[in-house]
Order: structure tokens, then sequence, then C-alpha cells
């Protein structure tokens, strides 16, 4: 790995220079997803396949091509209040930083990175909370979590000074893999 002057890591064996600073690349930048006003990164060749080779790609996404919600997390107080943030399969890390799958930018009491973790497992399709490697503790309905725990609809989890409350979208209800099934 190989550091470039505006401090990007990057793998010099694939790259003769930092591709996060090469003009009009647009890696690592953000842009406007529609008229939604999310950011999202700007990947170039996203979606052809072309951005996903060598990558892993999540059970879920590679069978029906998306990378759908499998749940949410509201967040029911603090600085973010009211805001919704959806859970992918597999790991969504909580944290300040953007780069987060939830990012809570403004809660100045959370970790910058890895706070906390919600995982999905699709094989068991089951959720589960775990703490992160950020300094920050993490509850789950008041109480702390230090080892992963099983994750269950309406719990609250609490972060800094952030509570969410966790809806799941995939259950005994509903799984991607069963509707692709139902398709065929």
């Amino acid at each position: 790995m190989k550091q470039c002057d505006n401090g990007h890591f990057y793998d010099e064996a694939r790259f003769d220079s930092c591709p996060y600073c090469q003009e009009g690349a647009g890696v690592g930048k953000t842009v406007a997803a529609g008229a939604i006003g999310k950011t999202v990164a700007a990947v170039p060749g996203y979606g052809t396949g072309e951005a996903d080779r060598g990558k892993t790609v999540g059970i879920i996404q590679k069978k029906i091509g998306i990378d759908p919600a499998v749940g949410f997390l509201i967040c029911i107080k603090g600085p973010h209040r009211g805001e919704d943030f959806k859970l992918c399969a597999g790991r969504n890390f909580i944290g300040r930083a953007s780069a987060m799958d939830v990012s809570l930018t403004d809660d100045d009491t959370v970790s910058r990175e890895s706070h906390a973790l919600v995982s999905y497992d699709a094989k068991h399709n089951r959720f589960t909370l775990s703490p992160g490697q950020g300094r920050g503790i993490t509850y789950c309905n008041d109480e702390q979590v230090e080892v992963a725990k099983p994750l269950h609809a309406y719990d609250i989890i609490e972060v800094g000074k952030s509570r969410l409350l966790f809806l799941p979208l995939c259950g005994e209800n509903f799984r991607w893999d069963d509707e692709e099934q139902n398709e065929d």
C-alpha cells in the first residue's frame, strides 16, 4: 500500500498513481442522488459489473441484482431525530464518519468509526447487534452490549446521544430469497 500526498492509500501494484486524486475520476467524491437530497459514492461503472469485479458481493445483492433493505434504524432521540437509516444484508456499521452505513455525523458523542454494528445473516434470517471497535459504549434496551446479541423488532439501540429504534423488514413473514423463489 502506498499513501499519496493527500493521505489516500492505494495499491501501487494496481495503480500508477492515486485513483482517488485522478482528475475527473470521481472516486471518493459524493454526488447528489437525484431529488432525494442524499449523497452516494460516485463509482464509475457501478451496476455494470465493472465496479464489482474482484469484490465480495452480498448473497442477496448477487441473487437479485440490487442491495435491498432488510430493515431500518429510526432515530427517535438525539441530533438525527426523525431520520431513518436503511440496513442491508451483511454488516452495517454505525459511526459518526460519513462513510459509515449508519452515519450519525451530528452526534459528537458517537465514535467516528465502528461505534456499533448491526448484522443481518441472510442464511439464518436473523439480526444481531455487536459493540464496535470505537471507544463508545453501545446499549440495547438500556443494557450494555459487550458481545454480539440477537436483535428483535422495536429494540432500542443507544449510541452516544442517539437512540435508534430497530425495525426489521426481513424475518418470519418475509425474506428476499423467498420472493425470488416465488417468481420462478
